[in-house]
């Protein structure tokens, strides 16, 4: 059977799906036919991308039953005709509604697609940075996203680095940046407001100085914390400086105790870890599996905690560790000198002083690149004044 085309159209009504101040394409060219490699009315239009699209109505050509009711064959031409411009209208509203997503939207979609596949960490900055953005759009992020400038960026970026220092910042602008970014992929819109667009550096009062813990104080921490978060600070140094999430992450099925190793996949890298375990180390976890052979995880109350971190700086803080810092203005957080962090510092200058070389260390403590590696290595005082006493002496006496 030879195609047969039908251009008849049917006038539609398209005003319900423009939006004010909204330039909207719709279907065009929209015609019936029959195929011989089917029973059913074809339909085929150019859709509001550009895209010629053809489908099926599912009314037969020769008419019979449709949807309960039967129709001759003239009717048939006629039900598809009608469905047809249907069809049309749908891939309109449906193209109206994907160009025309919100900036809610967006992040909403985006944070369902990291569940399950980023640790927590990384789901709650992506979201508090998402947050952060909708509440300065106010209620243009109920616009659409092409509505969003480099311009609209670069004033958040300047508001935002009143609150905060510029380390802060730039993670948020991260997760914002690869957002539209996705929306860019999805042909949502046309380019990344977020590209060039730099984060002032941070000012000299800005700069935070942080130092490893000496060896007297994690002594001390680990006698005076509570007890979960002195369990932290030993399995960060049983494992050789890990972050802080994967800490208390950490599950008793990670330690493989015949073999005396720790398995690790890190939540910032996803770096594969196997590490041994020191003796001092496999005593302390197998005495404490052994008084909670039915645990799962090692920090239940901590791995829980949505906020962790200012805990344990509150904490070292107490116990007059470290320095703390005042606020810069705005909504900046005071700082410290000392923090969960700093203990990967100390594990990385101790088997730095060790004498350790630095492609075994960067192995135990998880650095891919020497220079990151480098940054870690932050001897105390006692330790340099220890290595320069072993400097041959320039003059006698």
């Amino acid at each position: 059977m030879t195609s047969r085309e039908n251009s008849a159209t049917v006038p539609r009504d398209i005003s319900a799906t423009h939006k004010p101040n909204t330039i909207m394409k719709t279907s065009t060219n929209i015609i019936i036919f029959q195929d011989s490699k089917s029973p059913y009315w074809i339909c085929q239009y150019t859709g509001p991308d550009g895209i010629r699209r053809k489908k099926s109505t599912k009314v037969p050509v020769q008419g019979g039953i449709f949807q309960g009711e039967k129709l001759s064959k003239a009717q048939a031409r006629n039900r598809a005709q009608f469905i047809a411009h249907s069809i049309a209208l749908q891939t309109d509203t449906d193209h109206a509604k994907h160009n025309n997503m919100p900036t809610t939207e967006l992040f909403a979609t985006m944070l369902n697609g990291k569940l399950g596949r980023v640790s927590q960490r990384t789901y709650n900055n992506a979201k508090t940075a998402y947050d952060i953005f909708t509440l300065w759009l106010g209620h243009r992020a109920a616009l659409p996203l092409r509505e969003i400038t480099k311009a609209d960026i670069k004033s958040w970026v300047t508001h935002r680095r009143s609150q905060v220092r510029g380390s802060t910042c730039r993670k948020d602008l991260s997760a914002i940046r690869a957002a539209f970014e996705w929306a860019v992929d999805s042909e949502i819109i046309e380019r990344n407001p977020c590209d060039k667009v730099s984060i002032p550096p941070d000012s000299k009062d800005e700069k935070i100085i942080h130092e490893a813990f000496t060896l007297a104080e994690i002594q001390l921490l680990i006698a005076k914390l509570p007890d979960e978060w002195a369990s932290a600070v030993l399995c960060c140094l049983g494992t050789y400086g890990q972050r802080l999430s994967d800490i208390l992450s950490l599950r008793w099925n990670q330690f493989d105790f015949e073999s005396r190793t720790v398995t690790i996949i890190t939540g910032k890298t996803a770096r594969p870890l196997c590490q041994p375990m020191q003796e001092w180390f496999y005593n302390w976890a197998l005495a404490t599996r052994q008084q909670n052979p039915n645990a799962d995880f090692l920090h239940p109350r901590l791995h829980n905690h949505t906020n962790p971190s200012p805990e344990f700086t509150q904490l070292v803080r107490s116990h007059g560790i470290g320095i703390a810092g005042s606020k810069l203005g705005g909504r900046r957080r005071a700082w410290h000198s000392k923090t969960f962090h700093s203990l990967r510092a100390s594990v990385a200058t101790m088997l730095q002083t060790a004498g350790i070389s630095q492609g075994m260390a960067m192995q135990l403590v998880g650095h891919d690149s020497a220079d990151v590696h480098a940054v870690y290595i932050r001897p105390t005082a006692e330790q340099l004044r220890t290595v320069a006493a072993s400097i041959p002496p320039i003059l006698p006496g």
